[in-house]
């Protein structure tokens, strides 16, 4: 085995963000321009109506396609370059207790640990594979190492909805795509809640999901935070609202514990 090659193995991964979505995404474009090419090149059913077919599944091709390929730009670049940009905003003192809510492989427990110098960032969540390829707390830990802060950061099986911290626990609380996880608004206002409880006062949330922003500013200024605003990334979350048709739109929640 080469050098080059032990190199490439270790690299840190964060996986693919809703993988079988993905799988899906590339399966039905494949076979929709199968379909395209069969029925464009096919004596049936004829003119104009080939044609017509021929379109059809060529549209719906390239639409799944490019969107699989953006999931997979935005899981492996992206999402990187969106938590360097948000972790920017706060001020660091590297003393800081972080939290990651529902860490997954490790993106935003890894990226504050780099920050931090006597202080620590622990990583929660329920592990499920659908949200995140190879979800695992071994491969967090295995991120971390390759990171070179594994003696920073912790992780625990935990749900977001009862987090097992005292309050006033943590400095920073960080989460990435995953409050909308929960199906039920009032469950979602209880998660909320709790990262309230265990942020210490003058505390900062940095919550970025791919939904219910505003939802989620309502309730944290209903409890209490100071300064809470939605931050968007400009022509990413645009490209990625419009792709989705609205219906998927990538933007950060902050406010700050009075």
């Amino acid at each position: 085995m080469t050098a080059s090659t032990t190199k490439t193995r270790q690299r840190i991964d964060y996986g693919i963000d809703a993988p079988g979505l993905v799988r899906t995404l590339f399966l039905v474009g494949t076979v929709a321009l199968v379909l395209a090419l069969v029925v464009g090149f096919s004596p049936w059913p004829g003119y104009p109506w080939g044609m017509v077919a021929a379109g059809v599944f060529g549209v719906v091709s390239v639409y799944a396609l490019v969107l699989g390929t953006f999931m997979v730009y935005s899981s492996k670049v992206g999402k990187l370059r969106e938590r360097d940009r948000l972790l920017d905003l706060i001020a660091w003192t590297g003393s800081e207790a972080v939290l990651d809510i529902g860490c997954g492989r490790g993106l935003m427990l890894i990226g504050p640990a780099k920050r931090l110098t006597t202080g620590k960032a622990v990583g929660i969540d329920v592990w499920r594979a659908e949200d995140q390829s190879a979800n695992t707390p071994e491969a967090t830990i295995e991120n971390a190492r390759l990171a070179g802060v594994a003696d920073r950061i912790e992780v625990q099986t935990a749900d977001m909805r009862s987090l097992g911290f005292g309050d006033s626990s943590f400095d920073v609380i960080v989460s990435h795509w995953v409050v909308h996880n929960v199906s039920e608004k009032q469950d979602r206002k209880v998660a909320l809640r709790e990262m309230v409880r265990v942020l210490k006062p003058g505390g900062v949330i940095v919550l970025a999901d791919i939904a219910h922003h505003d939802e989620y500013a309502a309730e944290l200024t209903a409890c209490g935070l100071q300064d809470v605003r939605i931050v968007e990334n400009g022509s990413r979350t645009k490209l990625a609202a419009a792709l989705w048709f609205g219906l998927f739109r990538p933007a950060a929640v902050i406010g700050r514990k009075r």
